[in-house]
């Protein structure tokens, strides 16, 4: 089964590359700390293939100086203006609705309360 295009491809890219770019930060950052304590014999002992090591730190550290900083890659975009309000303004329907549902239960007569019971006993 294909998977639905998006409606906009130049755009969906764009939004792909720009998300995974801090994660290469964080990979090559994350990497070469972890190689370079490798290469320290102290920590990594015999180290086999050290050649090769130091080769792929060297071009590692070069692809560092690419992409973001790493400490830049954890900025979040800004939150959508009205945001904040559409959540309080949930917050608020929502304590309304359980005031009137409280209001709603409180009112009801031991026959509807009965009622209520045996029809819910019907359903499970």
């Amino acid at each position: 089964m294909r998977k639905e295009e998006p409606k906009n491809p130049r755009l969906s890219l764009h939004h792909k590359y720009k998300r995974r770019l801090p994660a290469l930060s964080w990979s090559v950052a994350e990497f070469l700390t972890y190689a370079e304590q490798k290469l320290n014999p102290d920590i990594g002992g015999n180290i086999h293939k050290r050649t090769e090591i130091e080769a792929i730190v060297s071009k590692c550290k070069e692809l560092q100086t690419l992409p973001p900083d790493p400490q830049d890659a954890n900025d979040v975009p800004p939150i959508r203006e009205g945001f904040l309000e559409v959540l309080q303004s949930a917050g608020e329907n929502t304590k309304k609705i359980l005031a009137e549902a409280d209001k709603f239960l409180k009112e009801l007569s031991e026959e509807e309360w009965e009622e209520m019971r045996k029809a819910y006993k019907d359903q499970s």
